[in-house]
C-alpha cells in the first residue's frame, strides 16, 4: 500500500511536495526491529519515531528512549534521509522540568541529529488533553530554559531559512 500510493502520487501524478515519513512507535529496540516494516529507502524521505511510554507516560527510561533516538538517528545519516522525533509529550505536563531533565537530555544522551521534534496538540476542548505550555501552565520558565537552550533550534533562530 505504501509503495502503491507514493509510486501514484510522485510517478503518476507527478506529485513532488510531500514528505514521505516512516515513522513507527517505539516498540523496536534494534535497527532491524526499526526496520521491520519499512518499505525501502527509494520510498521514504524521512525516519522517525512515536514515543510516548519511555518520556514519562508509563514509565521514565530516558536511556531506553535515547537509544531508540539513536537508532532513528543513525540510521538516517547512513540512508541520507531526515530524521525527526515525530511524536511525544507528557499529556497535561505535570513534571515542571520535563522539557530540559527528560526531553532535552533523551535528545542530547547520544548527540541525535534531528530535523525536529513534535509534541501533541493541546486540545481547546479538554482542561487536561494538553502537551505544549501554554501562558501561566507551570512548566512554562522549564520550556523557556528549554527554549533558550544552544542544542534547540526555534523558526526565530533560523535567519535565512526563505532565501
Amino acid at each position: 500500500m505504501w509503495k502503491f500510493t507514493v509510486s501514484y502520487l510522485r510517478d503518476s501524478l507527478n506529485v513532488h511536495n510531500f514528505i514521505y515519513a516512516f515513522s513507527p512507535d517505539n516498540r523496536f529496540n534494534n535497527e532491524e526491529e526499526f526496520l521491520e516494516r519499512y518499505p525501502g529507502d527509494e520510498w521514504v524521505d524521512m525516519v522517525g519515531m512515536d514515543n510516548y511510554a519511555d518520556l514519562g507516560r508509563d514509565r521514565y527510561d530516558l536511556e531506553t528512549a535515547a537509544k531508540k533516538l539513536k537508532i532513528v538517528s543513525d540510521y538516517a545519516e547512513k540512508a541520507g534521509k531526515l530524521a525527526a522525533f515525530t511524536e511525544t509529550g507528557l499529556e497535561s505536563i505535570p513534571d515542571t522540568t520535563w522539557w530540559t531533565e527528560t526531553l532535552l537530555k533523551t535528545m542530547q544522551m547520544y548527540n541525535s541529529k534531528l530535523a525536529y521534534v513534535l509534541v501533541w496538540r493541546n486540545d481547546v476542548h479538554s482542561s487536561t488533553h494538553y502537551y505544549a505550555p501554554f501562558p501561566g501552565h507551570k512548566s512554562v520558565p522549564n520550556f523557556l530554559e528549554f527554549y533558550k537552550h544552544p542544542y534547540t533550534l526555534f523558526e526565530k533562530d533560523l535567519k535565512s531559512i526563505y532565501q
